[in-house]
């Protein structure tokens, strides 16, 4: 059950102990739910970062180890692991923004603005559907064995919340039980399928798909990237997926200078508050 990469003992910290704890320490006194959302939507959030690199890097040599990883993962990230395949793994890494991709930043809009940024995601959700429903059909066909550990995701997202949101309602009655589920588990699950398709969003559009070097915005900061496991740094990801997380920056650094400068911002926040807001407030 080790993981295959020492770096990731400070995930699974993340991932098994912090994470959790947000969930339960709002289930055992409720009125501390408004003050650990922040800490919920930051778990949340790296959730969708453990996801995205199991179903790329898998943390495990054990097949059994992974394939509980995944399903305890998907319970926080609000949705079965396994959509990684078809949506991400199989179509944006094959197409990369461009044509055949089925979540590019042009199919939803033409320009970038704000407003096309918060809601890319919920295009990006309904676009990606059927390349699931594609991939299940296909499984059922070709590999019907491989739909139990789908279907064990697909039951744990339910008996997780479902569960948590029953013990909500048990230990703290109706509107006080339903506002714990929806701080401690409903929002940031939510926040996590959200989060993933805007950063994606904001990681490849007004770049170049057809470039060698441009076809992805990086945010560097390292101390950010510390806190995000080395997500910022996504043209290097996509040139090498399988590469492990801690390896990431080096990868990098190696580049950087053969990328577009602008491409390379120092954090998520600046990027997004010189794009969108400040021009929103002239």
């Amino acid at each position: 059950m080790k993981p295959r990469f020492s770096e990731d003992y400070r995930l699974l910290c993340w991932m098994f102990l912090l994470m959790p704890s947000i969930a339960i320490a709002a289930l055992l006194v409720p009125s501390l739910a408004p003050c650990l959302l922040p800490f919920g939507l930051y778990f949340a959030y790296c959730s969708g970062i453990a996801s995205h690199n199991q179903n790329h890097c898998p943390v495990f040599t054990s097949r059994t180890a992974n394939m509980l990883y995944a399903t305890w993962l998907s319970v926080f990230y609000g949705y079965p692991l396994f959509a990684w395949v078809p949506t991400h793994n199989q179509n944006h890494h094959k197409f990369l923004n461009g044509p055949g991709d089925d979540t590019r930043t042009t199919r939803y809009a033409s320009r970038d603005t704000l407003w096309h940024a918060l809601s890319y995601p919920l295009a990006s959700a309904v676009y990606q559907s059927p390349a699931i429903k594609r991939y299940l059909a296909d499984l059922a066909r070709r590999k019907p064995q491989a739909l139990l550990p789908i279907a064990v995701q697909y039951l744990a997202v339910l008996v997780g919340h479902t569960g948590y949101l029953l013990a909500a309602l048990e230990l703290h009655g109706g509107q006080t039980g339903l506002l714990t589920y929806t701080l401690a588990m409903g929002l940031p699950s939510a926040f996590a399928l959200w989060s993933m398709m805007f950063t994606n969003y904001i990681q490849h559009v007004d770049c170049d798909a057809t470039s060698q070097h441009d076809h992805s915005r990086n945010f560097v900061g390292r101390r950010t990237n510390w806190f995000l496991f080395n997500a910022g740094y996504h043209t290097v990801h996509h040139e090498q997926p399988g590469t492990h997380w801690s390896r990431y920056r080096a990868l990098h650094e190696a580049r950087a200078r053969a990328i577009h400068p602008d491409l390379n911002q120092p954090t998520v926040f600046g990027f997004c508050w010189k794009t969108y807001l400040v021009p929103a407030a002239k």
